[in-house]
């Protein structure tokens, strides 16, 4: 974040007698039109990209459930435990290198280290389209959880640094509706690229990979040339914007955090914090959810009744409706400041949906698939609204980037789960176990949401409870960033 300035950074230097001359910027008020148009403005540059980027991201994350049903599984001779494995061994690598990703952001810039990232993922998707083997359908899993692994981290805190706490839910939603979106847009190209099956000599799986593969690196180009580092440097941000950016980030400062070189002490802080681990658990159970959802639910649809091609096409209402109700959800949670009051609801109706999958008789078809809608409902909601929440939670910088990075680390580790506990098909078709285990810790994050707002909200009243006396001592003492006693946690 910028560093502290005066008015006088602002504005034209006031008459020395004037009052405003001794005041900080954060006491300055700010003319909410320009602002409103500032925040517009970074929506129209920031909002596109990071929405690009995390949907070429998801899109070649999760192209193996598609490729799956269009012949890979056959071509490569894998059974159902090889494909489960080879599903899994992305998020060993991926979930090794979060942390010291978003650590590091700061340092290696982000205008160089998210375009690497994409590059690096996209080549190597491009190379999954050639495999001939088991093994090398896992080297590429492994080499794409270790290039992926930094990118959503790093856009997290990367927003962070050009929003107010109270103006992230929104943005980081619209990571998590790229994401679900991509299962749409998965599901449409997976239809259109494996009917060239037998064009140029190439399975329709493989043009799936190679396809998607060089559309992400043309969106990693792009990135080099597009992604700002900060502010300062945003070239579509004129001299007043960034005069403005410096004033917000005073304003927020307490929340962000005023940490420019790295510090041990705030990352040891992030491990020690019970707050920063309860959230860590809640997103490995959403995450559960979250990735057996988004990787075999063409293979769900199928159970049902429905042909390959046609499970394809299916995916994509499913996932339009989690965008849009998400993105409206997100609105809500920002304007309100509020987070637990639509996380726990929006958990019971997923629960509600794996329920419906796990009790309706599979000739049911139409019940069954409209259940798909009720469990994707929540699972974009609570674990983007999740995420937003640790962020807020969370100052000064390391201590947040470390936090955002550890919840990551904990809640991606439940791809190594999710893909084991769908190895397992019912004689009917469905899928049991995935279904049982994934309602179950949808309700665990449920319950945990809940606990995180009842304690949250009571630091908040001990400190609002605070004599003037006390809040002296503690500030005199060094307390800063979510331990200043000024700072209010979001609930």
């Amino acid at each position: 974040m910028a560093e502290k300035m005066d008015v006088h950074d602002i504005k034209e230097t006031p008459d020395v007698e004037s009052p405003r001359a001794n005041m900080s910027a954060s006491d300055l008020e700010i003319d909410h039109q320009a602002e409103k148009k500032l925040v517009r403005k970074l929506d129209t540059w920031l909002a596109p990209l990071m929405v690009l980027f995390f949907l070429v991201a998801y899109l070649d994350r999760s192209n193996i459930g598609n490729a799956a049903i269009a012949g890979m599984t056959e071509d490569l001779h894998l059974d159902s435990g090889k494909l489960n494995v080879a599903v899994t061994v992305f998020y060993v690598t991926y979930i090794a290198f979060e942390i010291p990703a978003s650590l590091v952001l700061k340092k290696a810039r982000p205008s160089r280290l998210i375009p690497f990232f994409i590059l690096a993922w996209s080549a190597t998707v491009v190379g999954s389209a050639f495999v001939q083997n088991y093994a090398g359908l896992l080297a590429t899993r492994l080499l794409l959880g270790a290039f992926e692994s930094g990118l959503f981290p790093c856009l997290t805190l990367y927003l962070s640094t050009f929003y107010k706490p109270s103006e992230q839910a929104r943005r980081v939603s619209y990571l998590f509706v790229a994401a679900a979106l991509s299962g749409a847009f998965g599901g449409l190209l997976a239809y259109g690229l494996t009917s060239l099956h037998g064009a140029k000599g190439l399975a329709g799986w493989r043009w799936l990979f190679l396809v998607e593969g060089v559309i992400s690196i043309v969106v990693g180009i792009l990135a080099l040339f597009l992604l700002p580092d900060n502010f300062e440097v945003a070239w579509w941000l004129k001299e007043d914007d960034k005069a403005l950016m410096r004033v917000r980030a005073e304003q927020v400062k307490i929340y962000a955090g005023e940490s420019e070189v790295f510090d041990k002490h705030e990352v040891k802080l992030a491990f020690k914090d019970p707050k920063v681990w309860l959230s860590s658990i809640c997103q490995f159970c959403a995450n559960t959810c979250s990735f057996g959802f988004g990787t075999f639910l063409p293979l769900i649809i199928k159970g049902f009744g429905y042909s390959s091609l046609k499970s394809q096409a299916l995916t994509a209402p499913i996932y339009f409706w989690a965008s849009f109700i998400y993105l409206v959800v997100s609105y809500f949670s920002d304007r309100l400041n509020r987070r637990a009051v639509f996380m726990v609801p929006a958990a019971l109706i997923t629960v509600v949906g794996y329920a419906m999958m796990l009790g309706l008789n599979m000739k049911s078809t139409g019940p069954l698939y409209l259940a798909t809608f009720f469990t994707a409902t929540g699972i974009y909601i609570v674990v983007g609204l999740n995420v937003t929440w640790v962020s807020n939670s969370n100052a000064g910088y390391f201590k947040r980037a470390t936090a955002i990075g550890l919840q990551q680390t904990i809640g991606n580790s439940s791809g190594i789960m999710a893909g084991q506990i769908y190895r397992f098909v019912a004689p009917d078709g469905r899928y049991l176990v995935g279904g049982a285990v994934s309602m179950s810790t949808m309700f665990v994050g449920g319950c945990g949401y809940a606990l995180m707002w009842y304690l949250l909200r009571r630091i908040n009243k001990q400190r609002d409870a605070m004599s003037i006396e006390e809040r002296e001592r503690l500030i005199q003492q060094g307390a800063k960033g979510d331990r200043h006693p000024d700072f209010r946690y979001t609930l």
